[in-house]
This record gives C-alpha cells, sequence and structure tokens, in this order.
C-alpha cells in the first residue's frame, strides 16, 4: 500500500443546480475528501505500485471533475474522485516538469537531504518540510538522527552517498562517536551470525582486492569499517547488505588493531605466519576479533592472516599530516587580512614577552580567532581543533597557562602594544597596494562589547587591559576582511559569524599546504566573488605553508 501525504487540499464545489440545503451538501463533500478520498486513492495507486517503487513529490496539482450526486453514494463518490486524482497524478509525474520530483527510494532522498544539507539550502526546499525537526540541532547530532531513525534507510543513504562519492565529507563531519552510533545502527543491527561454507574466502578476496586499490585507512577502526564496507557494496554489490559481512569487517578491524598493539607484535606475526596458533590465542583478549582469528586459520593459512592485516594498516599518504573537520572553517577566512597587513609580524615582535612553552604569536592569534567569533561563540569554540590549528598551537591553551602568561605583563606593556600597533597600521595603510583598506582605522566603529573575551559572565581571558588591546586588533582583521566582501562590507560581526566563520569544513594539513574545504557556507557565492576560490596566502605561523580554499 502506498504512503500517501497531502500537505494541503483545496475543494471548491460548483453547483450545477442549488440545492436545498447547500450546506449541508458542502459538509457531505468535505466529509468524503477528509475521511475516504485518501484511502480510495491508495487503493487506486496500490494496484500499480511496488514497495520499492520511487518516492514522489509534487508541489501542486489541480483536477477538476464532474459528477451526478443523486445517483452516487459516498463510496462511489470518493472512488470517482479518487480516479480523477490517480489520472492527473500520472499526468504531472510524466510531465516532470517544475515543483515534480522523484527520488528512487527512501534512501536516495536521504542521501539527497544530506548533499542539501552540507551546502547549506536544505531549509528552503519545501519537500523536505518532514526534517524541520533537525533544524534546532548541531549537524552532527541531525545526521545520526536522521540516519538513525530508520536503520534499513540509513543504510540505503549511506550507500546511495558512497555511490555518490560524498561519504567521506560526512564522516568528516560526523566525531568518532557518531560514526560509532550510524555504524551499530544502521551497518551492524543485531542479527544472527550466519556464514555459509565458503563465504569467507570470497569476502577476504573482496577486501584485499578493495585494498589493493590503495583506500586510505585512519587507523579508528570504526571509521575504517563503515569506509571499508560501505565502499566494498560499492564495487562488489552483489555481496550485499549484509550484516554478516559488515560483522566480519568490523572484527577484522579490531582484530588488527589487537595484533598491531601488542608489545611483541613482530613475534606474535612470526607465530601466524607460521600458523603456531595456541601460541597466538594465548596471548590475544577474549573477544569477537580473537573468535574471528579462530575462523580465519580454518579458511586461510597463516601466512596469508599476515598479509591481510598488514594491508589493514593505516595508510595514509605520507604528504598529508593531519586531517579532521572543524565547526569554524571560516575564521581562516581572516588570514587573509592578517596577511595583508602583516599583522602576523606585528605580533610576534610586540611588546608582550615570549610565554613559557608556547608560542607567542599562536597564543595571540588564538585569542583573535576568539574574539572574532564573539564571546557568545568562544566557549565552544576554544576547544574545537581547527581553531587551535588556525593559531598554529599543538595544543588548546588552558586557563592556568593564559593567568601565569597575563601575570608578566606590566600595564606600560598594554599601552605600548596599543601605540605600536596604531603605528603598523598606519605604516600598512599608507602602502599604495592597500589603497581598497583606507577606510580602515586604528580606533575601530566597531563596539569592542562582540570581542570582548573579559565580561562578568564569561572571562576566558583574565586581564581586560589585555583584552581590550587584542580586541583592537581582532576588530581591524575583522574589517580589513569585511572590505573583500563587496556590497557586504558593512556587515556586522554577528552577521560575519553566522554566515562565515560558523562553516563546517574539512582541514587537510600537508607539508607545503594547508587547505580548507568549506561543507557548509551559506554565502559561499560571495567568497567565490571575492576571490577566494582561486588565491592562496603564505601563511608564517604556519610554517611558511599555502593556504587554499575549496567550496562545494
Amino acid at each position: 500500500m502506498p504512503d500517501i501525504h497531502i500537505n494541503q487540499f483545496h475543494a471548491q464545489y460548483n453547483i450545477a443546480r442549488l440545492p436545498d440545503n447547500p450546506v449541508t451538501l458542502q459538509r457531505q463533500l468535505d466529509n468524503i475528501a477528509r475521511h475516504q478520498l485518501v484511502n480510495a486513492l491508495e487503493a487506486r495507486l496500490s494496484q500499480e505500485t511496488q514497495a520499492d517503487d520511487p518516492i514522489c513529490f509534487i508541489e501542486s496539482i489541480e483536477v477538476s471533475l464532474t459528477i451526478d450526486l443523486a445517483k452516487l453514494d459516498d463510496r462511489q463518490l470518493a472512488t470517482l474522485w479518487a480516479d480523477a486524482l490517480q489520472k492527473g497524478i500520472r499526468q504531472t509525474l510524466g510531465q516532470r516538469g517544475k515543483g515534480v520530483l522523484i527520488f528512487r527510494n527512501r534512501g536516495d532522498f536521504l542521501a539527497s537531504f544530506l548533499e542539501d544539507l552540507l551546502k547549506g539550502k536544505v531549509w528552503d526546499c519545501w519537500y523536505y518540510q518532514e526534517f524541520e525537526k533537525l533544524r534546532s540541532l548541531p549537524l552532527g547530532a541531525a545526521i545520526v538522527t536522521l540516519l538513525t531513525t530508520n536503520n534499513d534507510a540509513g543504510r540505503d543513504a549511506l550507500l546511495e552517498l558512497t555511490r555518490r562519492g560524498e561519504i567521506d565529507r560526512i564522516l568528516a563531519i560526523l566525531t568518532d562517536e557518531e560514526v560509532e552510533a550510524i555504524a551499530h545502527s544502521c551497518l551492524l543491527p543485531p542479527s544472527p551470525n550466519i556464514i555459509l561454507p565458503n563465504t569467507v574466502s570470497v569476502w577476504i578476496r573482496a577486501i584485499r582486492s578493495l585494498l589493493s586499490q590503495r583506500l586510505i585507512l585512519t587507523g579508528i577502526p570504526t571509521r575504517d569499517f563503515t569506509r571499508l564496507y560501505l565502499e566494498l557494496l560499492h564495487h562488489r554489490p552483489e555481496l550485499g547488505p549484509d550484516v554478516n559481512l559488515a560483522r566480519f569487517i568490523y572484527n577484522l578491524m579490531q582484530l588488527q588493531q589487537m595484533v598491531m598493539k601488542q608489545s611483541e607484535v613482530a613475534q606474535l606475526l612470526q607465530l601466524l605466519a607460521t600458523e603456531q596458533w595456541t601460541g597466538v590465542l594465548s596471548q590475544l583478549e577474549r573477544s569477537p576479533a580473537k573468535q574471528l582469528l579462530t575462523t580465519l586459520m580454518r579458511e586461510i593459512s597463516g601466512a596469508e592472516v599476515v598479509e591481510l592485516l598488514q594491508e589493514l594498516e593505516i595508510n595514509v599518504p605520507q604528504t598529508t599530516s593531519y586531517f579532521g573537520v572543524t565547526a569554524y572553517g571560516g575564521i581562516f577566512l581572516l588570514i587573509s587580512a592578517i596577511a595583508d597587513l602583516q599583522i602576523d609580524r606585528f605580533l610576534q615582535n610586540c611588546p608582550y614577552p615570549q610565554p613559557e612553552n608556547i608560542s607567542k604569536i599562536g597564543l595571540l592569534l588564538w585569542l583573535i580567532a576568539l574574539q572574532c567569533l564573539g564571546n557568545q561563540n568562544a566557549v565552544q569554540a576554544k576547544s574545537d581543533r581547527g581553531i587551535t590549528l588556525f593559531a598554529g598551537l599543538s595544543k588548546t591553551p588552558n586557563l592556568s597557562e593564559l593567568q601565569n602568561y597575563a601575570a608578566t605583563f606590566t600595564p606600560t606593556m598594554h599601552t605600548a602594544f596599543i601605540e605600536q600597533f596604531q603605528t603598523h597600521l598606519c605604516e600598512q595603510l599608507n602602502r599604495p597596494e592597500h589603497f581598497a583598506l583606507a577606510r580602515l582605522s586604528a580606533t575601530s566603529t566597531l563596539s569592542f562589547d562582540w570581542f570582548s573575551l573579559c565580561t562578568e559572565s564569561n572571562s576566558l581571558l583574565p586581564d581586560p587591559e589585555w583584552d581590550a588591546a587584542l580586541a583592537m586588533v581582532s576588530a581591524t582583521i575583522l574589517q580589513a576582511f569585511s572590505v573583500k566582501l563587496g556590497a557586504f562590507a558593512d556587515s556586522s560581526p554577528a552577521y560575519l559569524c553566522r554566515n562565515f566563520w560558523k562553516s563546517q569544513s574539512a582541514i587537510e594539513l600537508s607539508a607545503n599546504q594547508i587547505i580548507i574545504q568549506f561543507l557548509t557556507c551559506p554565502l559561499q557565492m560571495v567568497l567565490r566573488m571575492a576571490g577566494f576560490d582561486h588565491k592562496t596566502w603564505e601563511v608564517s605561523w604556519l610554517e611558511n605553508r599555502q593556504l587554499s580554499f575549496q567550496f562545494d
């Protein structure tokens, strides 16, 4: 039976001859529309649909029919009405015009929703109305909720995203815990463990063939399992979906981790290669992964087991030293303004002393990034790995480090910092190539309330004078960036934060470059028009790596 949802239904009755009581007639027809029409329409459509038929959305449809009320009862009227609607639906779907969308199945629909969600344009689409409740959730939580509400549909959506080449973008957004929740719900639901004879050898050959194509593994078992299983079904669809295959791969990843983390891993691999199974099993903890090893012992040789486990080793390309995701990828856009005004050079040589065990420019840039995000976002943003990476720091500074550093300041340092920054800025603005920045001023017209990290409700900075001095630099950087945005040059800090700074992004850091790939950015077209999609910047505090941006 097809599932039919009608958001709005308008019925207009034109009566050829006015009856004695037209209100009673209207009530009769309205009652048919409310209580009998949908059932009659479902009965008609069920004769031509199957369980796996497409999901169809029609924005609006209009049908007309003529009926003789005197000769038909309510059931017959509903059937006649349903016949007209069925014909109208057929014609509308056949024309495939504007306002008609067809998805192959529920998984295809969910995958399309997730793609549009990453593009930031999902909530303006009328056909995604059923997902409105996800709008208030963080992006990761929304993805988990969507995929795990119906396990089978969620699995099909993951397979479709893999087919479209989008699965890595989805996984990059999710935390390890969120990937775990999706994997266990959609790919590893509870089920009997049934493996037919000769099946394991087929699975192993398929896995090794896929690994030979240099599928990148990260060393995080659940992430690697998810990618390996989905890519395997993409390349070998005849193998599944099969929860037994999924469980086999999951336990295989666990076994690989268990073996490779042994203190005497070389000795253990030698025992495996020479099939000294008793010695191997005695060194492993009781677990499903250990049980899997006993299965492998019956199916393939010890040497093949070793080869398989070695092929499952982490193989992230050596050119990539970091790959992760941040909720504030737009903060890297400020590097263009910092580079233009050589603010990195100023911070390195400013009057503040060198802190212990941390880079001075890195610490100051970390605080400036939080100020630009605004005090309302700073508490959450300070633990974001992307903000730490933006500043070139290896770890997030803690409050005691800030307090210890602030204790080394003298009142004259803040005054000197402000005076030297004003001098530096004037020098930069007098350079011919910076004529477009002439509107900037060391005494910013922006309210410093947005930037302050030293408030009664939220005190991340222990020294208000330090806070005020840095806010002058932060406001200048923000204005220097906004000048690049044309008609958006006068946007408020809150607007810039909402539409640019707070953009879910993937970060790829290699020896020579850092790439920020925007996964969500409401106004990415503005950034393209400003040239951010084809320019690069050398980032001195990130070992002179070249910064570039990629947009969807």
